[in-house]
């Protein structure tokens, strides 16, 4: 709560400097349109001097207000993307700990109810968990890694399971600066645009990626209610492409459940 009014303090704060600093500009502007009226109406050099000096005074004065207002709205944007980063974060926090307190209680369940032979497998359930997100932290591309681990608090109706059963770094890999986390969105917001939930329905979204000698596979595969005939549309839409970043490598479609696999060739 703390948190949140200092955010709105800071907001306010700097709305009302760019309010303070736009009304400055109006009465500068004014003084230099009668300056320029001095100027053109009036004989003696001597006055036309001083109007000329108070046209290049409020010019300048107009220009650095100007400038101060430019910089205090982009402090006032950075602030507020600051602000919004640390909500997802903390948004990211809560879910991870809300998983993990789910796993607790599921293991003092067994061991309340002297179900020993239950607790082994769970462990082991728990063991793999750790070590796809630990290979998910390790990923390579920062913004990628925080778009999926937040596509996970955020979506409600799409689950996305990244598979990832080996560490890699994709930042490593001589593909375009950008291209994975692109793809990837693009596949992601397809989906999303052509599932067919009805209330209460929900689809799991799979990711995989397949490091190959010659380039890195990304596999798609979706399941749950959707739209057949425009999904498969879109995708040969989006990603049926001619040149030499990817290429549309599998497409498989069944009731409920579509498998694409995209190619991403190395560039060395």
């Amino acid at each position: 709560m703390i948190y949140w009014k200092n955010g709105y303090k800071a907001g306010e704060r700097g709305e009302r400097i760019m309010k303070q600093l736009g009304s400055a500009q109006v009465y500068i502007l004014a003084l230099v349109l009668i300056g320029l009226t001095g100027l053109l109406v009036t004989e003696p050099w001597i006055i036309r001097v001083a109007f000329l000096l108070i046209i290049l005074v409020s010019g300048y004065t107009a220009w650095r207000l100007e400038v101060s207002r430019m910089e205090e709205k982009w402090r006032s944007t950075l602030k507020q993307q600051e602000q919004e980063d640390h909500l997802k974060l903390i948004a990211v926090v809560n879910r991870l700990r809300h998983d993990w307190m789910n796993d607790t209680q599921i293991l003092f369940g067994y061991i309340q109810m002297k179900k020993f032979d239950n607790l082994r497998p769970y462990m082991e359930k728990i063991k793999m968990t750790m070590q796809q997100e630990s290979n998910l932290s390790k990923l390579g591309i920062p913004s990628f890694i925080a778009y999926l681990l937040q596509f996970r608090v955020q979506s409600k109706a799409l689950e996305l399971n990244v598979e990832v059963e080996q560490e890699i770094n994709l930042g490593q890999l001589p593909i375009g600066h950008g291209l994975i986390e692109r793809l990837v969105r693009q596949m992601v917001a397809c989906i999303q645009e052509h599932t067919a939930f009805e209330d209460g329905e929900s689809g799991t979204l799979s990711l995989e990626f397949d490091v190959q000698e010659d380039g890195l596979l990304l596999d798609f595969v979706y399941q749950g209610p959707y739209k057949r005939e425009q999904l498969e549309q879109s995708i040969l839409t989006h990603f049926s492409s001619k040149g030499s970043q990817y290429l549309l490598e599998n497409d498989d479609w069944h009731e409920e459940e579509a498998s694409v696999t995209l190619r991403l060739p190395f560039h060395i």
